[in-house]
């Protein structure tokens, strides 16, 4: 060989070495995440020990009219990933005290009791009756639940921006014969942010596949950590035109609060 020619060889070679070096010291690109990795996902990162929220309730019915209503809504996240929940009526005085009392079960079949002031005593929500709306407002007693993923399967149908942000779109069915008897829909689908997880829309489809409702959340905030939070929730009933709006007027997080505050007595005694 000449010196021509291994000047040559030499030159080709070295640009060569560099893009295999370059091949094994970049990064593989990440792999697709499934629909339960990205719910699993969704509550993990927004997990908080417990949390208070004052909220402003409006009921807008299909002509427009408004009714306000005040509740506090408090959640513990126990043991297991389980959530309790606690939602109180502070105002107007004719609902005034009424409080529902959820405590997540990991096989999706959860309690409920509805505490109505006039009775004096709980009475637990048959799992027939989740599928009923709550105190006049949009929302089932299913709706009120956390996300359960356990009872649920999750696929994603594709990618959409809301408001400028990627999101995942998920199709979620029930996984299981009893949340298919249980449940008023027969499927939801759930826009996801890529970039933080949070929740930003859900669709509610009825038995006969029909869009039912339409879930909006807006105005996220970080409120420690990961954890991020909507300030507005619209729930928007597509077949009669009504919709349920929850403001977010006060929150607290991580105040300590313990098991035996989601209890029966609890739920009885009334609001601080």
């Amino acid at each position: 060989m000449t010196a021509s020619s291994a000047l040559r060889c030499h030159a080709l070679a070295a640009p060569i070495a560099l893009a295999l070096a370059l091949t094994v010291l970049a990064p593989a690109p990440a792999a697709a995440q499934s629909g339960p990795e990205i719910m699993q996902k969704y509550r993990q990162v927004h997990r908080l020990k417990d949390e208070e929220e004052r909220l402003l309730l409006k009921l807008v019915s299909k002509t427009g009219g408004v009714k306000e209503r005040r509740v506090v809504r408090w959640t513990m996240n126990g043991a297991g990933d389980l959530d309790k929940i606690l939602i109180r009526f502070l105002a107007p005085r004719d609902v005034e005290n009424t409080a529902l009392l959820t405590w997540e079960a990991k096989d999706g079949n959860d309690d409920q009791w509805l505490y109505l002031p006039a009775t004096k005593k709980p009475k637990r929500i048959a799992a027939s009756g989740k599928k009923n709306r709550f105190m006049g407002t949009d929302f089932t007693y299913e709706d009120l639940r956390p996300e359960n993923t356990a009872v649920h399967t999750y696929t994603v149908t594709g990618t959409e921006a809301i408001e400028g942000q990627p999101c995942w779109v998920i199709e979620s069915l029930p996984a299981t014969e009893r949340e298919a008897a249980d449940t008023a829909y027969s499927k939801r689908r759930l826009w996801i942010r890529k970039d933080t997880y949070t929740l930003v829309k859900r669709e509610y489809h009825d038995k006969q596949g029909r869009l039912e409702k339409i879930e909006l959340q807006r105005k996220h905030v970080n409120v420690g950590g990961t954890a991020w939070r909507p300030d507005e929730l619209e729930m928007q009933d597509v077949q009669n035109g009504s919709s349920t709006v929850l403001i977010v007027e006060r929150r607290a997080v991580d105040r300590g609060l313990k098991d035996d505050f989601f209890s029966e007595v609890e739920l009885t005694r009334g609001g601080s």
